[in-house]
């Protein structure tokens, strides 16, 4: 490729033309090469290496289809992302079709995007096609949990996809890699020994992770890029990529790298306070000696607390009562729900604090007061900044957000509180400037990181990393046996993710204004369902990213038992006053459009529910307001550290995206798509769910619309709410999918239209076999995996499957049936046990049965709803006495063991991955099918609400 194609394809697909740096590492990437590090000053476009992996990739270089793009803290602003849809809206220009043909994106495909962080959906985009060229972004946390089979919100029959596809044939690029050591250290261990030769006999030289397979170069190799303003003189320095003198003749890098940033440290006067230093500060660097405003300034002020922050932003709205023109000041803390970092993120862009949008033109100072979560992984572009002085590495990162375009001069002033006197003696070695300050220009700290002589000192103004366990085998074979609810050998993930940290245990709250409670019509009291009942409710509606409000335990416990006391405090001596408890009763039965239905609010109704595994040890799932204010402090903050929790949104505690215990406001849930019910707002928020409580005669109606293919929705789960003084259900609690986006397993055996099982098996094995070409399997391997999805679902010519699933009488046996399910007849059954029973009786065309690939073929039958690794259930199982089934599951449980020491954990998922992928595709394909044709006859009323026995049982259906 040309310098000139280069260039020409670079900026049709990024919108401006390529640094340098850039040209350069685009020649390695072309080749296959990756250097052991980007070292690259920040704001000099580290984002764009995406762009260079993409072209690199459509050209034939040899790297890794799906590029894993992750970031270390969860930033408001999701830029990554945002320039991930920027490349993936520029490909679909016509200058660019021989790179999405290089990229094998077919007719009206466009390039997968999906983020595992902010409010976007993880719209499963890049699990739908595991030959496709596909972009992940995520957090280390994201990333990392499922990637060790954990997968943090994801269910535990998914997990192993997550981790086959992000594990192999993936590259992962860690941006800020020198605040993440840890996790940098686990891509590297992944990576290096999956890397050593699988075919060699003595297992030392395979590496711990390598598995052991000569049938093929499979699986694809997993590699890993760290992304950094300040590697400095690490270990593999010699291999790091850097700029190089030429890099400074283009007229923007070199404006940008030698910005002008003029640091001054002033020590903290005795008897002030810091957030008053920090707040005088910068009020004086953006006015004249008078109070009014000098020159129009973005102003950036970093605080090391949340409540730090909080005062200064308060100090500054005292001082500019006082000023002609009132300031702005804008809160930028972490611990908020994404939907108000979104708010956040819509001010930054208006008052031009985001470095790729213009500043506006204003008539008044702006302040944005920030802790850590400004320092990384958001662009941000101030004209000034006051901040305490921290660690060397904070200072870098804190540095490289002011005058980032390099058109003016930034003063910044650093408040010295005499606890990092390292860090002070290394800003001393900085060059002065005419101003008296030292000169903190990108340039000059990168020669400051580079300087041999220097790195003791660097190393004693920084923070050190912190310890972390080593990664073994047993370990990942441990966590990869996601079929098992408990083992005592999966420890929690997160010391091999961030290290052995000391900090805050951190709680997760989210708020729900519908839960899985029941309540008897004309009685005030609700009660909890069943753990069962919970545990299945929260699996068909998890909770969404969007959702999530992290922060620390010790705070959420303080917060709840607040809470809980107002909501109970009574009326005030003249009875004046109604408690918030008779408040928002009164609230929620008037809100009739969103739900007449809703359990009354009392002392004792559920209002605090653990959605994952581990109950309350005392109060099992839930908690009611009365617990809450009795429940000791300490025994509360033990079992809600490292929990997230779902709360009534009627307990409100909510102000400003912050946990406040005096606000007594409604709170915006996103079950309600955070109150936007405009046409089509639904297809773009990011829940694939939706949760309403429904009158038993409207869920008959909305029955008779889930048989329309054309209808968005269908019914996911469906539970009893309020019952009538007969016991039976006078509403639902309903959990629908969106049929566009909904991945769920069990979901594709209620088909559009009903499918006999020939065809489903031929459409699935006609997208194995397009998946194995584009792929380049050898012909064996191929030939396999076809044969494993022709008979993957022959389980479900049990007569027993067949009925549950109301099939038609005639023309089956079927596939997909227009449903509902009755899981009582199911009793337990699943059909990829029995599918393996007959594939080990009859043989699998073209495979031999002392070919190994056999034996992987079965194990992929057995695994592709997630099962079998190791267990599987064989209840309801018709054909074997229960003595040989289980016999039988005995040996699925070692034949995982042993597919999984041929090829390695991640190897192992990969397949398992392949076979899932042209399942779905196939179900998605007869949707699409009835969806582009007439719609047929509804079915009655009665044809689709036939599980009376059901529900009068206490149950739910699970589709």
């Amino acid at each position: 490729m040309s310098a000139r194609e280069f260039d020409a394809d670079f900026k049709a697909l990024t919108g401006h033309d390529p640094f340098p740096w850039q040209r350069r590492l685009f020649g390695l990437l072309s080749a296959g090469e990756l250097p052991s590090g980007v070292d690259i000053p920040t704001g000099l476009g580290k984002t764009a290496v995406m762009a260079l992996w993409l072209l690199a990739r459509a050209r034939g270089a040899p790297l890794p289809r799906r590029l894993v793009y992750v970031v270390d803290r969860r930033a408001v602003v999701d830029q990554a992302t945002d320039f991930a849809e920027t490349l993936r809206r520029n490909l679909q220009c016509d200058a660019l079709e021989p790179v999405r043909q290089g990229l094998g994106l077919r007719a009206g495909r466009e390039l997968p995007i999906s983020t595992l962080r902010g409010r976007r959906a993880d719209n499963r985009e890049w699990l739908e096609d595991p030959a496709a060229a596909a972009i992940v972004v995520g957090t280390v946390d994201m990333i990392g949990s499922r990637l060790l089979f954990e997968g943090y919100g994801v269910s535990r029959r998914m997990r192993p996809n997550a981790a086959g596809l992000l594990g192999c044939d993936a590259l992962a690029m860690l941006d800020e890699a020198h605040l993440a050591h840890p996790f940098q250290c686990l891509l590297q261990t992944i990576g290096k020994e999956q890397r050593v030769c699988p075919n060699a006999d003595d297992a030392s030289a395979r590496g711990i992770f390598a598995g052991s397979a000569s049938l093929s170069a499979l699986p694809p190799p997993f590699r890993v890029l760290p992304l950094s303003a300040t590697l400095g003189a690490a270990e593999g320095a010699s291999r790091q990529f850097r700029l190089c003198p030429e890099d400074l003749e283009n007229p923007t890098l070199r404006a940008r790298l030698e910005a002008m940033k003029t640091l001054t440290v002033e020590p903290l006067e005795d008897g002030e306070k810091l957030e008053d230093a920090l707040a005088r500060r910068a009020w004086s660097l953006a006015h004249d000696e008078s109070g009014e405003s000098d020159r129009p300034t973005r102003m950036l002020v970093y605080c090391d607390s949340r409540k730090i922050a909080e005062k200064v932003k308060k100090n500054l709205g005292k001082r500019g009562k006082a000023a002609t023109t009132g300031p702005t000041a804008i809160l930028l803390v972490g611990a908020r729900r994404l939907h108000e970092r979104e708010k956040a993120a819509q001010e930054l862009g208006e008052h031009g604090y985001l470095a790729d949008r213009p500043p506006p033109a204003r008539p008044a100072p702006v302040f944005l007061v920030a802790t850590s979560a400004g320092e990384v992984g958001i662009d941000l572009d101030a004209d000034g900044m006051v901040c305490d002085l921290v660690p060397w590495e904070r200072m870098v990162q804190r540095l490289g957000r002011v005058n980032r375009r390099g058109t003016g001069e930034a003063r910044v002033v650093a408040i010295d509180q005499g606890r990092h006197e390292a860090v002070r003696e290394l800003i001393e070695e900085l060059p002065r400037t005419d101003s008296g300050g030292w000169s903190a220009s990108p340039r000059v700290l990168s020669s400051l990181g580079e300087d041999p002589a220097l790195q003791e000192q660097i190393r004693a103004a920084s923070t050190p990393p912190p310890l972390h366990p080593p990664l073994s085998r047993p370990l990942v074979n441990a966590w990869a046996m996601t079929s098992l609810g408990e083992h005592t050998g999966r420890p929690e993930v997160g010391p091999w993710l961030r290290g052995w940290v000391d900090e805050e245990p951190q709680t997760v709250v989210i708020w729900r204004r519908c839960l899985p409670v029941r309540y008897e019509t004309g009685n005030t009291a609700a009660r909890s369902c069943s753990q069962g009942e919970i545990e299945a409710f929260f699996e068909a509606a998890p909770p969404h990213n969007s959702e999530l409000l992290e922060t620390d335990t010790r705070a959420v416990v303080d917060w709840l038992k607040k809470r809980a006391k107002k909501m109970l405090a009574g009326s005030d001596a003249n009875g004046a006053r109604r408690s918030e408890l008779e408040e928002a009763t009164v609230d929620s039965t008037a809100e009739e459009s969103k739900s007449a239905d809703t359990a009354p609010l009392n002392a004792d109704t559920p209002v605090l529910f653990f959605p994952g595994d581990r109950p309350h040890p005392q109060h099992g799932h839930s908690l009611d307001l009365a617990n809450m204010c009795e429940i000791d402090p300490k025994r509360m903050a033990r079992t809600l550290a490292g929990r997230r929790i779902v709360v009534d949104a009627r307990l409100c505690g909510l102000s400003e995206g912050l946990l406040d215990p005096r606000a007594a406001t409604a709170v915006l849930t996103a079950e309600d798509n955070w109150g936007d019910d405009a046409p089509g707002a639904w297809e773009e928020s990011p829940l694939a769910s939706r949760i309403r409580i429904l009158s038993d005669e409207r869920r008959r109606s909305e029955c008779e619309k889930y048989a329309d293919p054309s209808y968005p929705w269908r019914e996911a789960l469906a539970m009893r709410y309020r019952l009538s003084p007969e016991g039976e259900a006078a509403s639902w609690l309903v959990v629908e999918k969106l049929r566009s986006r909904d991945g769920g397993e069990e979901a594709r055996a209620i088909g559009a239209r009903p499918q006999s099982l020939d065809e489903h098996h031929a459409w699935v094995g006609e997208e194995a076999r397009r998946i194995a070409a584009a792929l380049d399997l050898c012909p064996a391997d191929s030939a396999m995996l076809v044969a494993a999805a022709r008979c993957h679902d022959d389980g479900k010519k049990a007569p027993r499957w067949q009925r549950a699933f109301n099939a038609e009488r005639g023309g089956g046996p079927y596939a997909k049936t227009a449903g509902p399910v009755n899981p009582h007849i199911l009793n337990g059954f699943r059909h990829e046990f029995q599918s393996v029973l007959d594939a080990e009786k009859r043989g699998l065309d073209g495979v031999d049965r002392s070919d190994p690939r056999f034996d992987l073929a079965l194990h992929l039958i057995a695994a592709h709803h997630g099962n079998a690794r190791p267990s599987i259930a064989v209840e309801g199982c018709d054909a074997l006495p229960p003595s040989a089934a289980a016999r039988e599951a005995h040996e699925i449980g070692l034949r995982f063991a042993r597919q999984q020491r041929r090829w390695g954990p991640w190897g192992l998922a990969w397949w398992e991955a392949l076979l899932r992928a042209a399942d779905r595709r196939a179900s998605q394909r007869l949707d699409d099918e009835a969806a582009s044709a007439s719609p047929g006859a509804a079915p009655s009323p009665r044809d689709m609400s036939s599980q009376g026995d059901l529900f009068a049982a206490g149950g739910g259906e699970r589709v």
